[in-house]
């Protein structure tokens, strides 16, 4: 049995315990403990200077180079797309003030913007599924032209992108001014079911695509992003397709996940033919944008920018005329 002394001696030795603690914590212990924590936070002081120096310098360098492609671009991109109409179309979550820059530059490539048209929301929401599978099933025989194989068996999202492609580019540059009712018709039942909003519209299509993107939504279920990225697929196909060439353009965060930029460059067959630049945002992705449409032209694809997917920062300067 545990007498009364043995409590005694153990609360003794507590104290004691505590006593030494409390004096080596005061003394040679706290002096060792005090300097090290001191050297750390010096040490962590001059690395976040160091790093905020590198990050300013980083700005700088970034903004330098911006400035010198905003002076350069439209002696870069000079009359290379004279005589071409493109159609720019906004996906959902793309910045418009990107693409008011973007058709700045085309303008001052020489080209005339022949449509504005942004997608909407309601072209991938779930709760418009059926409502899209309707208008799809309406749309489908109204397709079927310019080369195109009938859509009517396929996915609605891939009638309802024939359709939004069909109603805004040709392939054919002798029929980008002849007169086309079915087109104005395709148009105009997208925009009065929501899935569009027409800002500009021209008479006559375009032959070039600039698709402009953005980041994926970050809030969005696994099933609606794969949806969104199917849709994305789509119209980067059909555009495609139809037109003499189509260009997918947003800033890098739309290289990442499931925005636009990355569906495309992650399907082997549509990255072959369709061309991606991740940096519309600054002066240099907005002049790759115009030489990525140039080079659609000739047959060529190509994923420019900055993101770890492209394959090069820039397209190569077309041949001077000799």
């Amino acid at each position: 049995m545990i007498d009364f002394r043995y409590h005694v001696v153990s609360l003794v030795s507590v104290f004691l315990a505590l006593a030494v603690g409390i004096v080596l914590g005061a003394g040679p212990l706290n002096e060792g403990i005090s300097t090290g924590i001191t050297d750390q936070v010096r040490q962590l002081t001059e690395e976040k200077e160091q790093l905020r120096t590198e990050r300013d310098e980083a700005l700088a360098v970034g903004e330098a180079q911006d400035a010198w492609a905003e002076a350069v671009a439209p002696a870069v991109v000079d009359r290379l797309l004279g005589g071409r109409a493109v159609a720019v179309v906004e996906l959902p979550g793309a910045d418009s003030s990107t693409a008011d820059a973007a058709v700045e530059v085309l303008q001052q490539a020489g080209a005339t913007v022949s449509a504005r048209v942004s997608v909407q929301d309601e072209w991938t929401a779930e709760a418009q599924e059926q409502e899209r599978a309707d208008l799809a099933t309406e749309l489908a025989p109204q397709l079927g032209t310019d080369g195109d194989a009938a859509v009517a068996d396929t996915e609605p999202q891939v009638v309802l992108a024939t359709a939004l492609a069909r109603s805004l580019v040709t392939a054919d540059l002798a029929q980008t001014v002849v007169a086309d009712p079915t087109r104005t018709a395709l148009l105009t039942a997208l925009a009065d079911a929501g899935l569009v909003e027409v800002d500009e519209q021209a008479e006559q299509r375009a032959t070039l695509t600039l698709l402009v993107t953005g980041a994926a939504d970050p809030d969005a279920s696994e099933e609606s992003a794969e949806s969104a990225a199917a849709a994305w697929e789509a119209l980067a196909d059909r555009f495609d397709d139809l037109a003499a060439g189509a260009v997918v353009a947003g800033p890098t965060e739309a290289a990442a996940a499931d925005a636009a930029v990355a569906v495309v460059r992650s399907d082997d067959e549509l990255a072959e033919q369709v061309s991606t630049v991740d940096d519309l945002d600054t002066a240099i992705g907005r002049v790759n944008a115009v030489l990525a449409l140039r080079e659609q032209l000739a047959g060529r694809a190509g994923h420019y920018g900055t993101a770890s997917t492209a394959t090069s920062v820039s397209p190569p300067l077309p041949a001077a005329a000799p």
